[in-house]
Order: C-alpha cells, then structure tokens, then sequence
C-alpha cells in the first residue's frame, strides 16, 4: 500500500479563470462565488469600486491591485472608467481519501 501512496499526487483542483473582461464606465458584473472557493480579482486598467455580500467595507481597485475574497456571498463590480479585469476562482482541494481501518487490521506502517 505505502508504494502506490507513494506514487500518487495531491494537488489542488484547477483554477477557474475569466478574463480579461472589459466594462464600458458605468457598466456591472456580478458574480456569486460557491461557498469555499476564494474569488481573486486583478483590475488590469481603468478604475473599478467593488462591494461584496457580508462584507463591511467597499473597494476600489487601480491598475495592478488584485483582491482576495475569501468569503461567499454575492460580489458587485462597477466601472467607475473604461475597466478591464481578470477572475481566477480557486476550488478548494479536497484531502486523499483514507478508509478506517477494520478492527481485525493491523495499522500499515
């Protein structure tokens, strides 16, 4: 048992990504992440104001800044000018599955 566990990997499951995405000044996006999956937005230009369900504090975001949202809840984005961003959303990988060991087993070592 110990040389197949050796051989596997476990990695994170794939990112989703979106993007670039562009916005004409006063246009909306909105997203509703599942619950666990960090949502990470990077404004590549213009100026967008973010707000996000739960969350007591807004954002703005210039050129270059990226933000992690870490919670769910439904995220509202605003051109605030001609904007362009990209989304990458992170599913949350998942731990090996490991049976229980049956009462007449011994433990592998």
């Amino acid at each position: 048992m110990r040389r197949v566990t050796n051989w596997l990997r476990f990695e994170a499951a794939p990112a989703r990504s979106l993007g670039p995405v562009h916005l004409a000044q006063g246009a909306l996006w909105s997203e509703h992440p599942r619950s666990g999956q960090p949502l990470t937005l990077t404004c590549r230009e213009g100026l967008l104001w973010l707000t996000c369900e739960g969350d007591a504090k807004d954002y703005v975001l210039h050129p270059g800044d990226t933000l992690r949202l870490e919670r769910s809840g439904h995220v509202v984005m605003q051109a605030l000018r001609p904007s362009r961003f990209c989304m990458m959303q992170r599913t949350p990988a998942h731990p090996p599955c490991t049976p229980p060991a049956r009462e007449h087993e011994a433990p592998v070592r």
